[in-house]
């Protein structure tokens, strides 16, 4: 009866033993799952948060080049400008591909502040080194990957 009593206190302490070591490895890694999770559901609800449409293209001959004026209309959450600034716009047809980095940025009817808020448009204009014939997708792209695209003709 002695070595039973023994026996079961040996195998309770290696089940306690067991479990704490377990427990010490997997905590980590749950906190590290969350703390994933938190972020992507962050990213996430930007994402969903980012909406606008491109109302209007507009395009003019200057000096051999091609000046193009996009008007977009915020749907979502207010940005601040240097995040637009961080976007890309892809120009592409057919026959032709341009990615523009380097374009202006203004609100043509906003409050006066650095942030393009819910219902304020915001233009951007920019320069193509060529003449511009035919179908074009413009397609902005914001910083967090959201993307709107408009058709125009040349």
């Amino acid at each position: 009866m002695a070595k039973e009593v023994v026996t079961t206190s040996i195998l309770m302490i290696a089940a306690v033993v067991a479990v704490t070591v377990a427990i010490t490895v997997m905590m980590p890694a749950v906190r590290d799952l969350a703390h994933t999770y938190t972020s992507v559901s962050g990213k996430l609800n930007d994402r969903i948060e980012t909406d606008a449409e491109i109302i209007f293209v507009r395009t003019s001959e200057f000096d051999g080049k091609t000046i193009v004026d996009l008007w977009i209309k915020n749907l979502g959450k207010s940005l601040n400008l240097d995040l637009i600034r961080r976007g890309d716009i892809f120009i592409y047809s057919e026959n032709s591909y341009w990615h523009i980095t380097n374009f202006a940025v203004s609100i043509e009817n906003g409050d006066g502040d650095i942030y393009w808020e819910r219902g304020e448009t915001l233009r951007i204009s920019f320069e193509v080194n060529e003449t511009l014939s035919g179908d074009f997708t413009v397609t902005y792209v914001f910083y967090n990957g959201v993307k709107i695209s408009d058709v125009f003709s040349r």
